[in-house]
């Protein structure tokens, strides 16, 4: 699909991406940009691109797609940096957990002759780093992509087409919708994890069974990574930890009141949903 794909950010999500489009031949050559020289140097060892580098200008010439793999607030000055070096009319897009933000600073960048489509491949795990790369992740996974009013339909369907060839599902929505929806079913889950983690002591820990670590499990998540994603969907985030804490004041009053058929109530319902998923 693509001659030359190159991907900024060897982590996790990047180093999975190289492998995956290797093995499914989208592209004739796949490099790979890092800022530290260990990874460089994991990825070229181990074949995971075709070329690794340090430098931006050489990584992103002449390359006609560009994935940038970085934590949410670097991608726009990674996208300004690289632009200048790619093919003309070539596809940037990225794979951070928050759209709204990326989409206004690119858009100021005022990248010329290329085309910026958002994507969020959803295919994550606690696990960070090259050495954690699997070229498997994305096989079964939902990959949001986001429309506006600059969006090309032609690079549009083609990077769409990219992201099924790798095996995901493609839901297309707004930069806005993908924030306040992500926000609920990701961002906080992890602010609550975060939370139990650093409400529990040390002595309580040595008890902690498969319940806790299942419940806790995403703390474990970069923590660079996660501070971007909170900063940029703030507001978002906000209103749902201010309807967490709604939940959380109920199964307080129901306990204040020795209320058995309340508390029932109200862990019969979340059984019900959890359960549907």
């Amino acid at each position: 699909m693509f001659k030359r794909v190159t991907i900024i950010g060897l982590g996790l999500i990047g180093g999975s991406l190289a492998l995956a489009i290797k093995e499914k031949k989208l592209a004739k050559e796949v490099r790979g940009v890092s800022r530290r020289k260990s990874t460089i140097g994991f990825a070229a060892k181990n074949k995971i691109v075709d070329f690794a580098t340090l430098d931006i200008e050489e990584g992103a010439r002449d390359s006609d797609l560009l994935i940038i793999a970085t934590p949410v607030l670097k991608i726009p000055a990674m996208a300004k940096a690289a632009a200048p070096f790619l093919k003309k009319g070539a596809i940037i897009t990225d794979a951070g957990s928050t759209k709204a933000r990326v989409s206004k600073d690119i858009k100021k960048a005022g990248l010329k002759g290329m085309n910026f489509i958002g994507s969020h491949p959803i295919a994550g795990s606690e696990k960070s780093g090259i050495r954690s790369a699997d070229k498997d992740i994305f096989k079964g996974a939902k990959c949001v992509m986001t429309r506006t009013k600059d969006t090309e339909p032609g690079a549009f369907n083609k990077l769409k087409k990219f992201w099924t060839k790798l095996g995901m599902r493609v839901i297309e929505m707004s930069p806005d919708s993908h924030d306040k929806r992500l926000s609920k079913i990701s961002h906080l889950p992890h602010a609550l994890s975060v939370s139990l983690v650093n409400s529990v002591g040390k002595n309580d820990l040595k008890l902690a069974a498969k319940g806790f670590r299942d419940t806790t499990r995403i703390a474990s998540g970069e923590p660079e990574l996660w501070k971007d994603i909170f900063l940029t969907n703030k507001d978002n985030l906000i209103k749902d930890i201010k309807r967490v804490k709604k939940e959380l004041s109920r199964i307080e009053a129901v306990l204040r009141k020795n209320d058995e058929k309340g508390l029932l109530r109200l862990l019969a319902k979340a059984k019900t949903v959890r359960d549907s998923l």
